[in-house]
């Protein structure tokens, strides 16, 4: 079962794949549970899948079946991995500016800007030397928190000479940017666009809770998650909604007295942590949906879907 806390893994090797990929059917072990998705992404312990509805699930390897198993070993698997690992992504900063690079994690991290000898330095890189896109962030970065009039160089400039080579710190927490060539730029939540940070935002408070704990584990989780719904999202821009984590308490269906049903469930007003997919027998969808909201209470009821008869 997936908890709130999710499974802990040593290692998370990210495979994004293609969504225009087929659909295929996934079943789980007892085979009284399957999924009608396409493949968005797999590591040694989970594995994301899209429905047709645009909706995103996660899944632990082994509620799937040996045969979905052997298929994330297959040839075909391999070569589709080997076709869309590391594809880019496009956002849009809420100025407009676009930046081109792929989501790779959550971020809370320290930049220190300092002048020296004439020359300015992030994080003891040459401003100058680092992507055009990263100075504009830079400046915006500064300006935001500064409460300057203008976010670009002239203004930045202004701010920082004064200041005779004394570091500037910035906390900065947001997702970390890997471009082209590999470099990782920090981007804070607050100049993403207000859609993007519905999107990416819900896993923080829990990957942030992890670090401080260091439970590196559980980190890694947080970030294989949201590398999948940033690559779901730059191929469907119908995806908004965070990844819900499953939950498969299958048991024996009398025939003719009871059903299984998917029940979406997504947390309520105050409530942190990610929606779920519960299944949960019921005689009908009102009854199933009680039966979910007894293990979540405070939760929001979404979609609802017969799993067996």
């Amino acid at each position: 079962m997936l908890s709130r806390r999710m499974i802990a893994t040593s290692c998370l090797v990210l495979v994004c794949l293609p969504l225009a990929a087929q659909a295929r059917q996934w079943t789980d072990p007892t085979g009284q549970y399957t999924l009608e998705a396409e493949l968005v992404a797999f590591n040694d312990k989970l594995v994301v899948l899209q429905r047709a509805d645009h909706e995103l699930g996660a899944f632990r390897l082994d509620q799937l079946s040996e045969k979905d198993r052997e298929f994330l070993k297959s040839q075909k698997a391999g070569e589709l991995t080997q076709a869309s690992v590391g594809a880019m992504q496009t956002w849009k900063l809420r100025d407009g500016t676009k930046v081109v690079g792929r989501i790779v994690d959550y971020a809370s991290r320290e930049v220190t800007i300092q002048r020296r000898r004439g020359r300015i330095y992030v994080n003891d890189r040459l401003l100058d030397n680092l992507p055009e896109f990263y100075q504009q962030l830079v400046f915006q970065m500064v300006a935001h928190d500064k409460k300057l009039s203008q976010a670009d160089r002239r203004s930045f400039e202004a701010w920082l000479v004064p200041l005779r080579g004394e570091p500037q710190k910035f906390a900065v927490d947001g997702v970390v940017l890997e471009t082209q060539n590999g470099d990782e730029y920090s981007v804070p939540f607050f100049l993403l666009t207000d859609d993007d940070v519905k999107l990416l935002k819900p896993g923080w408070d829990d990957w942030l809770a992890h670090r401080k704990k260091s439970d590196f584990a559980a980190q890694s989780d947080h970030s294989f998650l949201l590398q999948s719904l940033a690559a779901a999202h730059a191929h469907d821009r119908q995806v908004q909604r965070e990844i819900a984590l499953t939950q498969l308490q299958l048991q024996a269906v009398q025939a003719g007295v009871t059903t299984l049903w998917e029940v979406t469930l997504y947390p309520g007003a105050g409530q942190g942590g990610r929606p779920h997919w519960v299944v949960v027998p019921g005689r009908d969808s009102r009854q199933a949906s009680n039966n979910a909201l007894e293990q979540f209470p405070g939760s929001i009821v979404g979609p609802v879907r017969r799993v067996s008869r």
